[in-house]
């Protein structure tokens, strides 16, 4: 049993909001975790006139694609008990966008930019691989959309006495990653990719949370 299921998501809650935004501020509009949101703003850039730099809005896909394809893989090779690893590689990859994002110019487009982008893909790529295969981690939390629909159609509709703690979790989890979505925008706006190190030390939190595997 872990120890917190409900903290688990509202913390990984938390990081998604936070690394998508702080890569749509940062970075003029280019999603990380929701990476299929970037075929709607390139296309929305290509019908405007798009700049040269907008081919890193389309390999955002492919890059997430493999991440997902070898985060997939890794934990075939070490099921079942991989969660705590692959949270670790996630942290991994966040804190090397915010290394990235303090050592190299990364305030216009660039190596330094486009370095910090793919990091945070592929960190966002092994969360929601994770996700997928470990149901236990709780909804999905790189993307908002399905989790608010269901909390909605649950306070109308309300399930089983049972169910109650669950909708509340779905709302602390909505909640969480409308702050983490706050604090990625006024963190990149001041500080910078540098601010990239809070949901790395989050993603290290949340996987205390989790039973050491043996």
């Amino acid at each position: 049993m872990w120890k917190s299921p409900a903290a688990i998501s509202i913390g990984l809650a938390f990081i998604a909001g936070f690394a998508d935004v702080a890569s749509f501020v940062g970075a003029d509009g280019i999603f990380c975790a929701h990476v299929t949101g970037n075929f709607v703003v390139l296309a929305a850039d290509l019908a405007r006139g798009a700049r040269a730099d907008e081919w890193l809005k389309l390999a955002t896909f492919p890059l997430f694609v493999i991440t997902v394809l070898v985060t997939t893989k890794v934990h075939v090779l070490r099921k079942p008990h991989t969660a705590r690893l692959l949270l670790l590689l996630a942290a991994g990859f966040l804190g090397a966008a915010a290394l990235a994002g303090a050592l190299i110019p990364s305030g216009g487009p660039g190596l330094g930019r486009s370095a910090v982008v793919a990091l945070l893909v592929v960190a966002m790529g092994v969360q929601n691989a994770t996700h997928r295969l470990h149901p236990a981690l709780g909804p999905m939390t790189t993307v908002m959309t399905g989790n608010v629909t269901g909390f909605l159609v649950e306070t109308i509709a309300p399930g089983p006495p049972e169910s109650a703690p669950k909708h509340r979790a779905g709302g602390w989890i909505i909640v969480a990653f409308a702050a983490g979505c706050a604090a990625g925008a006024f963190g990149v706006a001041h500080g910078g990719f540098a601010v990239l190190a809070i949901p790395a030390a989050v993603t290290l939190g949340v996987r205390v949370q989790l039973p050491r595997e043996g």
